[in-house]
C-alpha cells in the first residue's frame, strides 16, 4: 500500500484561518497535470502535485467577518466555489465566490481583475460553475444559484472578451437554480446546463433550449460531463444515482 501524505496547503504566519468549502476546488491544469489549483478563500498553486504550494491572489471574497463562519463547528463561508483555468490560454484563470464576487487573471496570477461586477444588475449570487470554451479563448461562461437567498430563478451568462461584458444565456429555461454548464467537446454551439430540475440542451449558444432525457427524473443535477472519446452524456444528480446518455444521439436531433 503506497503511503498517503497530506497536501493541503498551509496558512502563512500572520494570516488568517483559512476558509474552505466542504466541496472546495481543486483542480488541474490543462496544460501540465502536476499543476494543481486550490480554492478557500485565496487561489492556491501547485506546480508539484501538492507538494508544495504558492498563493497566487489576494483574498478573493468580500471578507465580511460576520459572514466567515471561521468557526470550526461551522460551515465557513466566504470562500472559493469554483477555479477554472481556459484550455485555449494558459495561465488565464478564473475564480468565483459564494458571496458572488468573480475574478479572472490572463497573467498567470499576478493581477487579478474583478469581472463580476460586470453581470447584469451586479449579481451577487453564488458561483456554482465557470467553463471556459475550449473553441474561443476570451469565452467563459457562468452559472450562478440563488439557492441560499431563497431565489430560485435561473442564472446564465457568456462573455466573449474574458468578463467585460456579459450576455444572459438562460434563454427559455423556466426556473431553477443552474448548477453546471458544459459545452460539447466534438460542436460548437451545443451546451447543456443542469439544474435543480434535470438537465436542458442548446443547439444554438443557448438562445433556445430543450428538456434532454424523457425519463431521467426531477431531481437536482449537481453535475455532468461529456466524455470526448466515448461520446457519453454522464449525469450526476442529488439522490437518484448516475444516468448516461449517448451525446450522438442527442446532436442528431433536429
Amino acid at each position: 500500500m503506497r503511503p498517503m501524505k497530506r497536501i493541503r496547503p498551509a496558512a502563512a504566519d500572520g494570516e488568517p484561518p483559512q476558509r474552505a468549502q466542504w466541496m472546495a476546488p481543486i483542480v488541474i491544469s490543462p496544460f501540465d497535470p502536476n499543476t494543481l489549483y486550490a480554492g478557500y478563500q485565496y487561489v492556491y498553486r501547485s506546480r508539484d502535485r501538492g507538494d508544495t504550494w504558492q498563493r497566487i491572489s489576494d483574498d478573493l471574497t468580500d471578507q465580511n467577518p460576520r459572514q466567515m463562519g471561521i468557526n470550526p463547528s461551522a460551515i465557513p463561508y466566504q470562500t472559493l466555489t469554483h477555479i477554472a483555468e481556459s484550455p485555449l490560454a494558459k495561465g488565464v484563470i478564473y475564480a468565483g465566490t459564494d458571496d458572488g464576487n468573480l475574478h479572472v487573471t490572463r497573467d498567470d496570477g499576478r493581477m487579478w481583475t474583478d469581472i463580476g461586477k460586470n453581470l447584469p444588475m451586479a449579481l451577487k449570487k453564488w458561483v456554482s460553475r465557470i467553463v471556459p470554451s475550449k473553441y474561443e479563448a476570451g469565452t467563459v461562461f457562468v452559472a450562478l444559484r440563488g439557492r441560499e437567498d431563497d431565489d430560485f430563478a435561473a442564472y446564465l451568462f457568456k462573455s466573449t472578451d474574458y468578463g467585460v461584458t456579459w450576455t444572459s444565456v438562460v434563454g427559455n429555461i423556466p426556473s431553477g437554480s443552474i448548477n453546471v454548464i458544459r459545452e460539447d467537446p466534438s460542436v460548437k454551439d451545443v451546451l447543456y446546463a443542469g439544474n435543480d430540475f434535470g438537465v436542458y440542451v442548446s443547439k444554438d449558444g443557448g438562445r433556445q433550449w430543450n428538456v434532454l432525457g424523457a425519463n431521467l427524473p426531477s431531481v437536482e443535477v449537481s453535475d455532468l460531463q461529456i466524455h470526448p472519446r466515448d461520446h457519453l452524456i454522464v449525469i450526476s444528480t442529488y439522490g437518484r444515482g448516475m444516468w448516461v446518455m449517448d451525446a450522438r444521439k442527442v446532436r442528431a436531433i433536429k
